[in-house]
């Protein structure tokens, strides 16, 4: 499915508002907080009011990060604009096991090799998503009242995960595997959450990672499949 500039603005402003509600609604970070403090007996980590609110808001701020990066990463599927390295598929036929005809040869089934995209359809993709991000942040800062410092501050540290996002792809495109352990979210909530058991304060940051791209894809999910007129 196509979408018209206005259905693109839409569904952006209400990705942004939909994140931040299913954020805070299901208090996933005093979840998150809490249960790391039971776990692993660090109740010192929630007991102070003064140093627990601080927490609370510092790793909610990672925590939309961590988010809004993956909507980021699932943009040109959710918009329908595929794999920007490619376009439409030609076929080719392939071989592959089956039942011999008359004369011992096997069925031929097209298999997909994708193509190069033009620099017109590059850009055309590009504008798209552009659209959907602008409207998105813009919607993002009016929700959590930023001034103009704090959208900076914010855009700083979005492009630091941006820029680890794409090293990891490119480490997977070359045969690696993503590893949901390591990156800005985990070192920077394991540092806030519990420095002195840094290692294990990691690896709880790294499931609660997994847990906030399952929400925003969540999101996602709900926000491009409902029926409207715009």
């Amino acid at each position: 499915m196509r979408f018209t500039p206005r259905q693109i603005v839409v569904r952006a402003q209400e990705t942004a508002y939909q994140l931040l509600a299913t954020l805070d609604r299901e208090a996933l970070v005093a979840r998150f907080l809490q249960a790391y403090a039971k776990d692993h007996k660090r109740t010192g980590v929630i007991t102070q009011p003064a140093l627990y609110g601080d927490l609370m808001a510092c790793v909610r701020r990672e925590a939309l990060l961590a988010m809004v990066t993956h909507v980021d990463e699932a943009l040109p599927r959710r918009l329908g604009l595929g794999n920007p390295a490619s376009a439409t598929p030609k076929k080719k036929a392939r071989k592959v096991p089956g039942k011999r005809g008359a004369r011992g040869s096997r069925k031929k089934v097209s298999a997909a090799r994708p193509t190069a995209m033009t620099g017109r359809e590059l850009a055309a993709h590009a504008a798209v998503l552009d659209l959907f991000r602008e409207e998105f942040i813009v919607a993002l800062g009016r929700a959590l009242r930023w001034s103009e410092e704090e959208s900076g501050e914010f855009a700083r540290d979005y492009d630091l995960y941006e820029a680890t996002r794409s090293r990891a792809g490119a480490e997977r495109s070359g045969g690696g595997t993503r590893n949901i352990s390591s990156g800005p979210f985990v070192d920077r909530c394991g540092l806030l959450l519990d420095p002195s058991m840094l290692e294990q304060a990691r690896r709880a940051a790294g499931r609660f990672q997994a847990q906030l791209q399952s929400t925003a894809e969540r999101v996602l999910k709900k926000v491009f499949s409902a029926q409207r007129d715009n």
